[in-house]
């Protein structure tokens, strides 16, 4: 349990520091910390004390207001759910936006979670019309070994577009050899 109010402390806390550390009192006459008086003044600790008494209000409203918001807060974010909208990821393996297309694959994401995703084929020599094809059947199904599963029925969703695309240097394509890359290849 914390301390009790001492009334005296209270009533200095008023009081300018000089007015409480004086000797005598003008008004009654008689010291109130002083040689004279009844000694209580402690230098740092009543230095404290004062100002916990002189703002003991602001902290105690501060105290209950961030309590009261630290509740509110903890009900919203229990009333907030992460909706789980799919995502369709494509990633292009090229130099620059005007370099012929190296790789490609496409990733799906529902929510926070990795679904999905196909895995990476060179496109060389592939026109426009068939990375864009590629790219729509990856949408709507996936080649597994066990056959076509689409993803709308897989995980009950429905993919309405391409969320991201990234493009990465094709030094990085995962796919050896590739005849972009100059050198020995090993196989």
């Amino acid at each position: 349990m914390p301390t009790k109010i001492q009334d005296k402390c209270r009533q200095c806390s008023k009081l300018s520091v000089e007015n409480t550390i004086a000797q005598a009192r003008p008004v009654t006459g008689f010291a109130r910390h002083g040689k004279l008086g009844d000694g209580c003044w402690v230098g740092e600790l009543c230095h404290k004390r004062r100002t916990y008494y002189k703002k003991r209000d602001l902290y105690n409203r501060n105290r209950r207001l961030k309590y009261r918001g630290d509740q509110e807060s903890e009900k919203q974010l229990e009333s907030i759910t992460i909706p789980s909208v799919p995502a369709v990821i494509i990633y292009f393996y090229r130099g620059r936006r005007d370099e012929p297309l190296h790789a490609m694959f496409v990733d799906l994401w529902v929510g926070q979670q990795r679904k999905t995703a196909r895995e990476p084929v060179h496109t060389l020599g592939w026109k426009e019309a068939q990375v864009r094809e590629y790219i729509k059947s990856a949408m709507v199904a996936e080649r597994t070994a066990e056959g076509i599963a689409s993803f709308s029925q897989q995980y009950e969703i429905t993919i309405s577009g391409v969320a991201a695309t990234v493009e990465l240097k094709p030094s990085l394509c995962p796919l050896n050899p590739y005849p972009l890359k100059v050198g020995d290849q090993t196989q």
